[in-house]
């Protein structure tokens, strides 16, 4: 129990020295033991039970508890009550004392418990206790003056590890609350950052990610280069076999992109039976490589369905980044290469870097 305590108090942030602190701090000492042995045998005595009821009547009555009252256990919230009162200040300066009233005070939090209601459920037993007090001993005034320091400490006590357990459930719920909502948020993020159909990301994620890594490749000066991808003759995929056949034909093919690129490069679907590839740190003999590496993927994998064997293969546009390019830009080279190879007979590569070298020297 011992080490359970510990535990606990470390939880709220109640090491030795802290506990040490706030007993010191209330100007509580080792003698008062004695005197809360005292309140215990001599004021509370026999009637812990007949003054949690007066107690609880006094809180009863406060509005904000009886919204909260039917959701609560009541036999079990004056039990608990009358086990610290009958225990009043006893070992008050062990971890037991100080877990027991952190963990209470955060299950109360938990529960839906006020502040405001567990502030004066402190104050209304201070108040009985002091009533008590000066009734059992009100002959012997200097019991009195003796006692009652030692009633407002303890109470003291309590009702500030009352409000640090409750906080801190309060941080520890809205800290769930809050993870909650990121996992959703990353949920729903993931669901629009993903094609649907084919797993791979979605149009304005290519966007996005094309932005973001174009300024990345600006700043550390490295190479980045775009592909832009087209089935060949989809129409008459679709027209022959069915759009649910020509979407299993997208879903293949996203694959077959997919296995052909390194881990770290990004693949998404552009629209229709159009897909992009984007590759960081990667020159445009690297990026001839990758492209012929997927043409020939996909080309030499056909898509079964049923009896019939669907040959597949793509038009393949590179280009790569110029400095001062935006991604509106380079895309539009890679879509005049990938049209380009489609013009010339498609299930080809062609580069735009290529086509503008060509140009150039068509106009020279």
């Amino acid at each position: 129990m011992n080490d359970e305590s510990i535990s606990i108090c470390v939880k709220y942030g109640f090491d030795d020295t802290r506990i040490r602190e706030t007993i010191l701090a209330l100007d509580i000492h080792p003698a008062h033991a004695d005197l809360a042995d005292r309140i215990s045998r001599e004021v509370i005595g026999d009637k812990a039970d007949e003054l949690v009821n007066i107690c609880f009547a006094l809180l009863a009555n406060l509005r904000e508890f009886s919204l909260i009252k039917p959701n609560l256990d009541v036999s079990v919230f004056k039990q608990i009550w009358v086990d610290q009162l009958q225990r009043f200040g006893q070992g008050f300066h062990t971890p037991k004392y100080f877990a027991e009233r952190l963990t209470l005070s955060a299950a109360r939090a938990h529960d839906g418990l006020s502040m405001s209601v567990l502030h004066l459920q402190h104050q209304i037993t201070q108040q009985i206790l002091v009533e008590r007090l000066i009734t059992s001993f009100q002959n012997d005034p200097e019991t009195v003056w003796a006692l009652m320091p030692c009633i407002l400490k303890f109470i003291a006590l309590d009702l500030h590890l009352a409000i640090e357990g409750y906080h801190l459930q309060e941080i520890e719920d809205q800290q769930n609350k809050l993870t909650a909502c990121r996992i959703e948020s990353a949920k729903l993020y993931q669901k629009v950052a993903t094609d649907q159909l084919t797993g791979v990301m979605s149009f304005s994620h290519v966007m996005e990610a094309l932005e973001n890594h174009i300024n990345k490749a600006v700043q550390t000066g490295t190479t980045l280069c775009v592909m832009m991808i087209d089935l060949d003759f989809f129409k008459r995929v679709n027209d022959t076999h069915g759009h649910l056949v020509g979407d299993s034909v997208l879903i293949h093919t996203a694959e077959r992109i997919k296995s052909a690129v390194r881990d770290f490069d990004m693949v998404g679907r552009f629209g229709g039976e159009e897909f992009t590839v984007i590759l960081t740190n990667a020159d445009m003999a690297l990026a001839r490589v990758i492209a012929e590496r997927i043409r020939q993927d996909v080309a030499g994998t056909p898509f079964h369905a049923k009896e019939h064997i669907i040959g597949v293969t793509i038009s393949l546009g590179v280009a790569m980044l110029k400095p001062g390019e935006t991604r509106e830009a380079i895309l539009e080279r890679a879509d005049v290469a990938m049209y380009e190879a489609k013009q010339t007979g498609r299930n080809r590569v062609v580069v735009a870097e290529d086509l503008e070298q060509a140009a150039s020297t068509l106009e020279m």
